[in-house]
């Protein structure tokens, strides 16, 4: 019996962790922050990043003119992902986007703030932002 309920217990667990980033790996392309076409933002912009399996990509490239409000929401397709950055004060979740104004120049990086996989794949999942003056 309580080997039984041991071996429910692992699956349920195994289950949760796999299930965090939707349960396979594409491969270490997978791994590498993804780069998309530029497009330099204009004052009040909107940018989607989009989230699957340990990547971000984004509608547009993240870079951002200085002095310019930003909006970001996040749409998880597979598995459940947020992305922070301490420096810009960023904590985005799928259900609640970041706004903020971009003030200070620089590169930043945004990372996967949920522990969504083995430690690799996890620390992997990051997408650039810049801003410029």
């Amino acid at each position: 019996m309580m080997k039984k309920i041991g071996l429910v217990l692992f699956t349920g667990a195994l289950t949760l962790g796999l299930a965090a980033c939707g349960g396979s790996d594409e491969g270490s392309s997978a791994k590498q922050e993804k780069s998309v076409e530029t497009a330099t933002a204009a004052s009040g912009d909107e940018y989607t990043i989009t989230a699957k399996n340990w990547e971000f990509s984004s509608d547009k490239e993240l870079v951002i003119k200085k002095g310019t409000k930003v909006k970001i929401n996040l749409v998880n397709k597979e598995g459940v992902h947020t992305i922070s950055n301490d420096e810009l004060g960023i904590n985005l979740t799928a259900d609640k986007p970041a706004e903020f104004t971009a003030e200070k120049t620089g590169e930043y990086e945004l990372q996967c703030s949920t522990v969504c996989g083995a430690t690799e794949d996890h620390e992997g999942m990051k997408i650039s932002l810049k801003i410029i003056d």
